[in-house]
């Protein structure tokens, strides 16, 4: 079973091989959707983009929904799976980023995620494994035609990141869904939209996992879903919008009809209530 641990707890060398992984499937791996247009990296980027809407939408949108934890759930997993493909290396895993910034807690460093946009160049990333300075990594899809094929990054010019409280006190909130007050509508406004918008450039956009960041983010909440479950083991893990448990088996989509399939597997939400069946859980809750 793959563990998936913070990244302040990685080695030096888990960290590399993280980054080689990112780098291989940017470059080195066909794309299923695009093929000869974009590699399997940017893939995700693409189905990402259609899940925010915009001319080829995901129905139903998994954003500001009940479907927001399930179906990333299922995103980062498949990517972690690419990654994994991609070296022939099974201990791949998808790391985790506390939201904090003190220490070893900062993922933007030289060696790992890289360092803020340079605001001379677009907010172009121009240090660290993921800046074109000392890669490849070309970004080759955007929310409209075409753009700045480099990372970009601005941090700290809007919002502002969760704080340990903040964390606290969206974990105590149930049940699962309920308007403006349960789980999931408060964790992805005061959790994840934040996030979005402090890092800002291409994570401020529907093309966010243009930077690798959008992972490690995305895989802190997927775990704070899973504290949330524990700490409210009476309460249903899935509610949809009318509060009920009973649409468990609502198939999570990835694709708009007129596009090719990601992945050959379908995931309901039922398949994403407990990380076990799929392989992988965290190193501690």
């Amino acid at each position: 079973m793959d563990i998936r641990r913070n990244h302040r707890d990685m080695t030096p060398q888990q960290k590399a091989a993280f980054v080689d992984a990112i780098l291989v499937l940017k470059n080195n791996v066909d794309s299923v959707l695009r093929p000869g247009q974009q590699n399997r990296y940017d893939d995700f980027v693409q189905i990402h983009k259609n899940s925010m809407g915009g001319a080829n939408p995901l129905i139903p949108n998994p954003h500001r929904s009940p479907l927001f934890y399930p179906w990333h759930r299922i995103l980062i997993r498949q990517f972690e799976l690419a990654l994994q493909s991609a070296t022939n290396d099974p201990t791949i895993t998808l790391p985790y980023w506390n939201w904090q910034l003190t220490g070893a807690d900062n993922p933007f460093t030289s060696d790992f995620m890289g360092s803020n946009g340079d605001n001379l160049q677009d907010q172009r990333v121009t240090s660290g494994p993921f800046s074109r300075e000392h890669s490849q990594f070309d970004v080759r899809v955007w929310d409209e035609g075409t753009g700045n094929t480099g990372i970009r990054r601005n941090l700290g010019a809007s919002g502002a990141l969760p704080t340990p409280l903040d964390v606290i006190s969206t974990l105590n909130r149930t049940p699962y869904w309920m308007d403006e007050n349960g789980w999931e509508n408060v964790s992805e406004s005061l959790l994840h939209n934040p996030v979005h918008a402090w890092i800002g450039g291409s994570m401020a956009q529907a093309s966010s996992p243009n930077d690798p960041i959008f992972f490690l983010h995305h895989c802190y909440l997927d775990l704070l879903w899973e504290r949330w479950k524990h700490q409210h083991a009476e309460t249903p893990g899935f509610t949809n919008r009318a509060g009920s448990a009973d649409t468990n088996e609502t198939v999570l989509i990835f694709h708009p009809a007129n596009e090719r399939a990601p992945w050959a597997q379908t995931f309901t939400v039922r398949q994403t209530l407990y990380t076990a069946e799929l392989d992988y859980r965290y190193d501690y809750i």
